[in-house]
């Protein structure tokens, strides 16, 4: 009898692991929607401020009759971000897919879900538009707070205040656990999220500036990738 060769065993290394799901979205067209996104977004929110608009039914209607001009180029430029900001979410929520397929696809899809609540309700905001518009002020307003009470605006309202709140947790305790952005983003999310959607009082400061910060950072950390890294994973941040 003559020995048989055992059969070759190829190391634990060379053993191919499971392929990550792929981007949905190119690595500059995420960097482009992070900051343009989140840009507009805070744009939208300085004006509205300024304005004085959402405190109010009343108030708004009041304000964008007052100067429909300036109201008009706020809702607009709110109009424009949402497709941006929802890329931009889910470029988010890419960086923790390949470690963290789960969490990472719950983001995207309920910052997809988010930004259609929030598209919602901007096309709301331009029925105020032209409610503002109208001779009897008193029935519009009174046809308003019933719409807005009514249960239809909750099928606006409710997409937006869960979908987005839940987006930027999921994404913020992925950014924690994966350590693919330095530890700072999701610290500056995570007050963000407390502050804007907690409405609390916040002075004369803005916190969309916070999210700003976190999309630039965010941003940065794609740029900074290879194409292979963006479309397959790969890369972490120096914490």
């Amino acid at each position: 009898m003559t020995a048989q060769p055992l059969p070759a065993t190829r190391p634990l290394d060379d053993v191919a692991a499971p392929t990550p799901p792929p981007a949905v979205l190119g690595r500059r067209t995420a960097v482009a929607a992070l900051l343009v996104g989140a840009t507009l977004n805070l744009a939208e929110a300085l004006l509205g401020r300024a304005l004085g608009l959402g405190e109010s039914t009343e108030q708004t209607l009041d304000v964008v009759a007052g100067s429909p001009g300036l109201a008009a180029a706020t809702l607009a430029v709110g109009t424009l971000a949402v497709p941006f900001l929802l890329l931009g979410l889910v470029a988010m929520a890419q960086l923790i897919r390949p470690r963290m397929p789960r969490l990472g696809t719950a983001a995207a899809v309920s910052g997809f879900v988010g930004a259609l609540g929030f598209l919602g309700l901007h096309a709301v905001s331009i029925v105020d538009a032209a409610a503002a518009e109208q001779p009897d002020r008193a029935a519009m307003l009174t046809l308003l707070q019933d719409v807005q009470s009514s249960p239809l605006a909750l099928l606006v309202l409710v997409p937006f205040l869960i979908g987005i709140p839940l987006s930027l947790l999921l994404t913020s305790i992925g950014f924690l656990r994966t350590r693919v952005v330095h530890r700072w983003i999701p610290a500056a999310l995570l007050v963000f999220l407390v502050l804007d959607f907690g409405q609390f009082p916040t002075g004369p400061v803005d916190p969309h500036w916070l999210f700003v910060a976190a999309a630039a950072g965010v941003a940065a950390a794609i740029a900074r990738r290879t194409d292979r890294e963006w479309w397959l994973g790969g890369g972490s941040a120096k914490n």
